[in-house]
């Protein structure tokens, strides 16, 4: 397989890869948060309840070390990822048990719900949790997921762009029309309201025109290295600045959430031997379903070659792995492109002792950029 072989296939992985609402009239650029994400956790030895065990875990640290929000991904029909069928659920229920930290999607599936739904479940948590709610919308990927919503695939991109201004419509307690049966229309405001009067939007993509967008309507963003480096997304985030000024947005208001693996200690030896065959497994198993997707096909040792090459591009470059000096320089090239939240995802298989243990050091490295 050559390199742009690798490199193409490498990018089909990799797309899967404020106490009250964030002032966003701040100087974005010259501040960096801290969040952690959850997106997959597909170890086979360990038990639905451990996970979500592990997952609470991660969340109360999170919540008295520092860190601003916590992400959580909805993912349907598939081992990777399946604890997190319902992100409000999730939210719901870590909601009385934290804090400070920001309760953040990433994202809701907006094409597979109706604009109702959405703000039905997360005015409830924006209540549960005083007011610390923010929504990262997603088109959705995965044909299959759309069982849920058959006719909503082929248009999800230009549905969703429609779906988030009707949100945040009935989030604010406007009524909409929506048709009912027989195609009656019925005049729709949603209850219970929800204690922020606006909510924050992240527009979740990796793609320029998703940038470009998201920055002509004044969203945040989250995104991730979809077969990129650091100073290749600083080219879309430019563009993303860029078109915030055109509409006429403040230009470095805009939130750049950027997810990253990470693993802090130490010992960095050590880090590459605890991270390297729990990642790879994590590669392999997310790419069944995208590979279908995306309408090819790999034989196992052209599947070995992919693997072995995005870990090697992942450890080097697209990560925060190693010890605080090495993890320190990745956070300072991050924050040198214009990222001003990374979103630390730390459940794609490593050992559960070993995380834990190498808490003290992420908070360290947190601490020491606030």
């Amino acid at each position: 397989m050559n390199q742009n072989k690798n490199q193409q296939i490498a990018d089909i992985f990799a797309s899967v890869e404020s106490k009250s609402i964030f002032d966003n009239k701040q100087n974005a650029s010259q501040s960096m948060t801290f969040s952690y994400l959850f997106f997959s956790d597909v170890r086979k030895d360990i038990t639905d309840q451990n996970k979500y065990r592990f997952a609470r875990e991660l969340v109360e640290f999170a919540d008295q070390s520092g860190f601003h929000a916590v992400y959580f991904p909805e993912r349907h029909f598939y081992e990777f990822g399946s604890i997190y069928a319902n992100n409000s659920i999730m939210a719901a229920y870590f909601a009385p048990l934290t804090k400070n930290i920001r309760l953040r999607t990433a994202a809701v599936t907006a094409t597979l719900h109706h604009p109702v739904e959405i703000v039905e479940n997360w005015a409830m948590v924006d209540i549960l949790s005083n007011g610390r709610v923010d929504l990262g919308i997603g088109n959705g990927w995965n044909k299959a997921d759309f069982v849920l919503s058959p006719d909503t695939y082929h248009d999800r991109v230009n549905l969703r762009n429609e779906r988030i201004p009707m949100i945040q419509k009935l989030w604010r307690g406007e009524s909409i029309e929506f048709a009912g049966p027989d195609g009656e229309m019925f005049s729709t405001r949603v209850f219970p309201r929800p204690i922020q009067p606006e909510i924050n939007i992240w527009y979740v993509s990796a793609s320029p025109q998703g940038f470009e967008y998201a920055g002509s309507m004044g969203y945040n963003i989250f995104t991730m290295l979809y077969g990129i480096d650091l100073n290749e997304l600083e080219k879309k985030i430019k563009a993303y600045r860029k078109a915030r000024a055109k509409a006429g947005f403040d230009p470095e208001a805009g939130i750049v959430s950027l997810m990253m693996h990470t693993f802090v200690h130490p010992d960095a030896e050590w880090v590459n031997r605890v991270v390297r065959e729990p990642f790879k497994d994590y590669i392999r198993s997310s790419l069944a379903p995208h590979m279908k997707a995306a309408g090819k096909k790999l034989d196992q040792q052209e599947m070995e070659k992919m693997v072995d090459y995005s870990y090697a591009r992942y450890f080097q470059t697209g990560g925060v792995f190693g010890d605080l000096s090495m993890c320190q320089k990745q956070i300072d090239h991050a924050r040198q492109v214009g990222v001003n939240d990374i979103a630390f995802l730390q459940d794609f298989g490593i050992d559960y002792a070993a995380v834990k243990d190498s808490l003290i050091y992420l908070e360290q490295l947190v601490k020491q950029n606030q």
